[in-house]
């Protein structure tokens, strides 16, 4: 009896010896909703339901699509308690790692899997980002930049270096059965901004102001999310993933875009029925066609050199305009604006705005002024004492212009100044800084003279 037992024993565990391993169970594609939220710093946050099948006790749960960038360190089951389950953690490719395993292909011959089913075979020559989107495959005769969505295999080589997996869930369930997990992450490489086109009139005193959001991602994965917010504002994080070449794939998705709300201390922008969100960029709307007043000015910028100066130095004159934002009615997220004039036919120059709150107007400078020159020259020069000192300037302003224009002559002072005279009044505009309001003829000339007293602390 003893010895069937031992027999019974010995077959039950050989028998166990070749059965094949327990195969983690697999999350496909989300069933439920993925929200993201993406911020302007380079950084995303995701949150996606996906509903499995799950067995009783601890197992694994591959994730599978994650994003070659996803920050697995942020990951979380943020619904665990209430599925019944725990988590335990993960284990995931470290980041870099499938950039590195495609790198690794090039000068192999590949397997080509294109989404529908056609499989062709090709050389892979460079890799210029995560993902077969950003690859450069010679193709028979032809050279081919980017495979979207195609999977690459190797046909014919023993022992190559396999594709790095997705993120695996360390889980423990109470039950069997089918249960909607929910997981929260931050992944890096998916950015937007603004992007902005002010189409001026004959006149320059009004146009009309367009916008859009851009959306750059470069994760490695493509994302449909159920809803999408974009926010803006300025956060404080303790790294920032390392940008990676721009993809060359572009789509334009017209969408409308609602008002944005106020999360915290940033503004979030919601995109109604968002667009997917491929590997590359994506644009829709932000403002559309509002009309707005424009204020044209000029600025003349100069720097207060302590000291003698013999030379005259040439000062530039910049063109600014002052955009009045109250009829777009919302705040404008950071982003650059692009000027045109000629109807909207001539590209004029852009400038950067930052984050501006609704009815705040806006200050761009676009480019320097064509037939507007002006040079400033040290008339006299005495050291008062150690720590002061007295100068004379002449500005010199020469107009090609036919109708009379007002140049600002902006001069910033170190120390405590003091404008002792002047032909034109100044304005003190910040500490450091004075505007002299300097009008030109037509076709002519003008002359700003002041002194200044400027005193440095020792």
């Amino acid at each position: 009896m003893l010895r069937r037992s031992l027999i019974a024993s010995l077959a039950l565990a050989l028998a166990g010896a070749f059965l094949p391993a327990q195969q983690p169970s697999r999350a496909g594609a989300p069933v439920g909703r993925q929200d993201l939220v993406v911020t302007n710093q380079n950084l995303a946050v995701v949150v996606e339901n996906r509903t499995v099948s799950l067995p009783a006790g601890r197992f694994d749960l591959h994730w599978d699509g994650a994003p070659v960038s996803a920050r697995t360190e942020t990951w979380t089951v943020t619904n665990a308690r209430e599925a019944g389950v725990r988590w335990l953690g993960l284990t995931a490719p470290l980041a870099g790692g499938e950039p590195e395993w495609l790198a690794g292909l090039v000068g192999k011959r590949v397997r080509i899997s294109r989404p529908g089913g056609a499989t062709v075979e090709g050389d892979l020559l460079a890799v210029y980002g995560p993902t077969p989107a950003q690859a450069l495959f010679r193709e028979g005769g032809e050279l081919v930049y980017g495979e979207p969505d195609a999977r690459l295999s190797l046909p014919s080589e023993p022992g190559a270096p396999a594709r790095p997996e997705g993120v695996t869930l360390r889980l423990e369930s109470e039950r069997a059965g089918s249960r909607t997990l929910t997981s929260r992450y931050l992944v890096g490489d998916v950015s937007w901004e603004a992007s902005y086109a002010l189409s001026l009139a004959a006149d320059e005193k009004r146009g009309r102001l367009e916008g859009w959001f851009v959306v750059d991602n470069r994760s490695g994965a493509d994302f449909q999310p159920s809803r999408l917010r974009l926010l803006a504002g300025t956060l404080r994080v303790t790294s920032s993933p390392t940008p990676r070449p721009m993809a060359a794939r572009a789509e334009i998705a017209m969408r409308v875009v609602a008002q944005s709300a106020e999360v915290s201390e940033a503004r979030a922008y919601e995109v109604e029925a968002p667009p997917r969100l491929s590997v590359g960029r994506t644009t829709f709307p932000l403002a559309s066609d509002a009309e707005v007043a424009v204020e044209k000015r000029y600025v003349a910028r100069s720097t207060y050199w302590v000291g003698a100066n013999e030379e005259p130095q040439p000062i530039p004159v910049g063109v600014q305009y002052r955009v009045e934002t109250k009829p777009i009615a919302r705040a404008l997220p950071a982003g650059v604006v692009r000027v045109y004039v000629e109807g909207g036919s001539v590209f004029s120059g852009e400038d950067r705005i930052e984050h501006t709150p609704e009815r705040t107007d806006v200050e761009i400078e676009t480019s320097e002024a064509f037939d507007l020159t002006a040079r400033r020259r040290q008339v006299s020069f005495q050291q008062t004492n150690r720590t002061e000192s007295e100068s004379a300037y002449e500005v010199v302003i020469t107009s090609r212009k036919k109708e009379p224009v007002t140049v600002l002559v902006r001069e910033q002072f170190p120390g405590d100044w003091t404008v002792v005279e002047s032909s034109v009044p100044p304005k003190k505009r910040a500490a450091f800084n004075a505007d002299f309001p300097v009008s030109v003829p037509a076709g002519g000339e003008a002359k700003l003279t002041y002194r200044v007293r400027v005193r440095i602390r020792g």
